[in-house]
């Protein structure tokens, strides 16, 4: 037991240094831009702002410990499945899998949905189109097993780019009802440079991955694509870069970090208003 409870205090220590880090590079970015040319990121006080870090640390640690679970559970319950419900596909982000969306599937389905898919996406290496394509498969699959004819997807973080990857890319926009990017790098992000793998590389704002989903498309129409994004961001440098074009609908919310979004109530609560609410039809 001591043995274990010093690996959670050094992991805990890591984690905590890896989030100021991020925080500090965060707050250099936005200090040395361009007055006229720097949006509004918020006027957070100190107490907020180190309220907002510590619940970051808290997802982090709580990420890392659940990682395991998502190799152990399985995408959906099979004994769930509604016909005739919508199916709801949750998109992991960068070198994580479906243990992300642990907190967010137990809200979505205490909400009323059963439907609930959280596939891995593997390798870890792989490109963003590769991961598109998987998702595609997922998006076959759900079909045909709840007799729906669209799904709804959330993708957080490099899961959101797949999901715009798929929308834009190979044509999926007939099949999705609504799509939601939490803590995206719509347009790419600076942290992307302390990545490992080639992966990483693509979330770069001069990427080929950023500059080909950069370029106007009319990919969109019939879909309620939203974005979902905070300007306390600590992985999407600059933070409006998680920001989608219009016609797509920006939602902002204060003072949550990147991992953070994930377990976030007020996060879910736009979340649920747009699988409920939009106008899509």
């Amino acid at each position: 037991m001591h043995i274990i409870l010093n690996v959670l205090q050094t992991l805990l220590l890591i984690v905590t240094l890896v989030v100021i880090i991020t925080y500090l590079l965060r707050r250099y970015e936005l200090g040395n831009r361009i007055p006229a040319d720097s949006p509004a990121v918020g006027n957070a006080s100190l107490v907020e702002k180190a309220i907002g870090m510590a619940c970051e640390v808290a997802a982090f640690f709580f990420a890392i410990l659940l990682y395991p679970l998502g190799y152990l559970l399985g995408e959906s319950s099979s004994a769930s499945i509604r016909p005739d419900e919508r199916p709801i596909l949750l998109c992991h982000g960068y070198l994580h899998n479906r243990s992300a969306f642990l907190l967010m599937n137990h809200r979505i389905r205490r909400a009323g949905w059963n439907n609930v898919i959280a596939p891995n996406f593997r390798p870890a290496s792989a490109s963003i189109p590769r991961f598109a394509e998987q998702l595609s498969e997922k998006v076959r699959h759900a079909i045909s097993r709840t007799g729906c004819d669209r799904v709804s997807l959330i993708g957080h973080s490099m899961g959101g780019l797949v999901v715009r990857y798929y929308i834009e890319k190979l044509g999926g926009s007939s099949s999705v009802h609504t799509a939601i990017t939490l803590g995206t790098p719509n347009l790419g992000t600076k942290m992307a440079v302390f990545g490992p793998l080639d992966t990483a590389r693509q979330f770069r704002p001069d990427s080929m991955v950023i500059t080909d989903l950069r370029q106007p498309s009319s990919s969109y129409e019939g879909v309620n694509m939203v974005s979902i994004w905070s300007d306390f961001d600590n992985v999407v440098l600059p933070p409006e870069n998680a920001s989608l074009p219009e016609p797509c609908k920006n939602i902002v919310v204060h003072n949550v970090g990147h991992i953070a979004l994930l377990f976030s109530g007020r996060v879910f609560t736009h979340l649920h208003r747009e699988l409920t609410e939009n106008p899509v039809t």
